[in-house]
């Protein structure tokens, strides 16, 4: 197997992408909304990518922005890998890589929804650590929040994010 890793080339990957990302819902409220409006920010430049190739097709990607209320924020929007790739470290790579590229930023905040334990205890593997509980998508269902400090240390982190809930 060849595995690349790297940001969106061209168009045609973008709806390599897209595809993908329709293909990994996960029941998600609002999922294809969202899709759509991500390949536009994708296409803008407002979101950033990072794509897991397997001979030329997606199987893993890593969506991240510029948080929307603190800008010294990144925020990861939306990871998966295929289920016969995971435990090949793709995602924590991937999580890695989106550090790597954005060194200026005091912290990553993300969320994921409670009911994937074995995500979050992932999360906390690669650094993580969970803030609070809140229902953010589904009144049924909460989702973690979680961090990890970039150049600031935690207590401040802590503060910045309870102070955009």
């Amino acid at each position: 197997m060849h595995f690349e890793f790297t940001d969106i080339q061209s168009r045609n990957e973008l709806s390599q992408l897209i595809n993908f990302l329709h293909k990994q819902n996960l029941n998600y409220p609002r999922y294809d909304d969202w899709v759509q409006k991500t390949e536009n920010e994708i296409d803008l430049g407002y979101k950033n990518t990072i794509l897991a190739f397997s001979d030329k097709r997606i199987v893993g990607d890593l969506i991240y922005q510029q948080h929307k209320i603190n800008p010294r924020f990144l925020e990861l929007k939306n990871m998966r890998v295929l289920p016969e790739l995971r435990d090949r470290y793709f995602a924590r790579f991937m999580l890695k890589q989106a550090e790597a590229k954005n060194p200026n930023f005091d912290a990553i905040v993300c969320d994921v929804p409670s009911e994937f334990p074995e995500i979050i205890n992932f999360m906390e593997s690669c650094g993580y650590f969970p803030i609070l509980q809140k229902h953010l998508y589904d009144n049924n269902q909460p989702e973690v929040v979680m961090t990890k400090p970039i150049q600031k240390p935690k207590n401040i982190i802590v503060s910045g994010i309870l102070n955009m809930f």
